[in-house]
This record gives structure tokens, sequence and C-alpha cells, in this order.
């Protein structure tokens, strides 16, 4: 499958079955099964098996909570120290639903974009709206709140400047732009958010692609 994230560096050495996901919850017995067989065949430590599982269901949990009709596969890419857990997904959300969404907090913000994987949900489901949706995101972050500004990278432009593609986030780029907040108490709050997730202490990288209508994410972890 062609994909926006690439390991630039390396052809993996083994990938795995690509399970499939929607938000129907009566499918998810037989999800978590193929999790499971998958985590089997990477033939991981008892840790490393552990620490993957949760990855699994992080993700799968972001796809349950994305508003719409949203739908992805994932699976796993093993390369020399690395697993890459990836997740690629389609939704047929528009701008509508995103404003609907929105205007449930009073605030006139997100309100369920709490915590690091909300703020990386609110990133999917409003990049995948089209370019205004995403850059209206960036204003609404202005600098912290996802570590966005200049963040976003326009996937395309660095081999075609008048070309358009997509976008991309890593959570290595967001650290950076926390740790240059010199310590002002909103950069504190988010570092303290960021340290408490469970993706950010088990992944060593967590990338993120949209383009048009499709939202990729790999999930890089040490192994």
């Amino acid at each position: 499958m062609e994909t926006i994230i690439k390991n630039k560096n390396q052809v993996p050495k083994f990938s795995t079955e690509q399970i499939y996901v929607n938000n129907d919850e009566t499918k998810y017995n037989e999800v978590y099964d193929k999790v499971d067989k998958t985590i089997e065949q990477l033939q991981l430590s008892k840790k490393d098996s552990l620490h993957m599982k949760l990855l699994f269901e992080e993700s799968i949990g972001m796809v349950k909570a994305i508003t719409g009709d949203f739908t992805a596969i994932v699976w796993v890419e093993e390369y020399e120290g690395e697993n890459w857990l990836r997740l690629v997904g389609k939704t047929n959300m528009d701008i509508d639903k995103k404003t609907d969404l929105i205007s449930v907090s009073s605030s006139g913000e997100n309100a369920l974009a709490v915590g690091f994987m909300g703020k990386i949900r609110d990133f999917v489901e409003t990049g995948l709206l089209n370019y205004d949706g995403v850059m209206k995101l960036q204003q609404k972050y202005s600098g912290y709140g996802m570590g966005i500004s200049g963040s976003y990278l326009d996937t395309a432009i660095a081999s075609n400047p008048h070309a358009f593609t997509g976008f991309m986030w890593t959570m290595d780029d967001y650290k950076k732009s926390l740790k240059e907040g010199n310590g002002e108490p909103e950069t504190t709050a988010y570092w303290d958010e960021l340290e408490k997730s469970i993706v950010a202490s088990i992944a060593k990288d967590v990338v993120v692609g949209v383009e048009k209508n499709q939202i990729e994410m790999a999930f890089i972890m040490e192994i």
C-alpha cells in the first residue's frame, strides 16, 4: 500500500495482516482477537507485547471516537530496532459535522479534545475537512495547544512549491515546540499532559499525516 508517512531509511522486514476497524462496537471482540494474533506473530518480549497492545488500544479507541463515518485499517511493520504500528483511515465527515461537534461546547471549542490523544483526534478530524479547516485549527492552537504552529507541513511543497497534498505532524516536533516555551504556564501544563500520556510514554515518536479525506498515523516503538 502506498502511504503518506514513509520510513526513508529502511524497508520493513515483516508486515502483519491488516485489520479493518470502524465504529461498529459489535465487531470489536473480533478486532481485538486479531490484534492478539498480530502481536503473537511479532514474537516480542512480554513487556513489548503489552506496550504494543496498549498502542493498538489507543489507536483503535481514537477510531471509535472520531465523529462521522470513519473506517481504518491497522497493522504493524517490523524494522531493525523498531516496530511501526500503522493506521490508515478515511471519512466522509464534512464541515457541518465538525461545526456541530465544536458547537457542543459553550466555549466554542471542541470540548472533547482533552489529553494528548484527544488533541491528536481534534487535529485528525479538522485536518480531514479541507485546507480552510486545517488553517483554522492552526489559529485555534496558535503556538502551543498542539505545538502545531510551524508543524503543519505541506508534504509536497519541498519538491514542488505549487503542489498541495496534505499536512504532517510529529510528536517529536511537538516536544521541541513545548521546550521552546521556556517554562511558561501554558507549555508546562501541556508538557505535564504529555508525560501522563500512555502513548507518549511508550512510543519513540508519533507521526500523523492528513491528505484530502485520508489520515495516517504511525506509532513508532523501539524494540
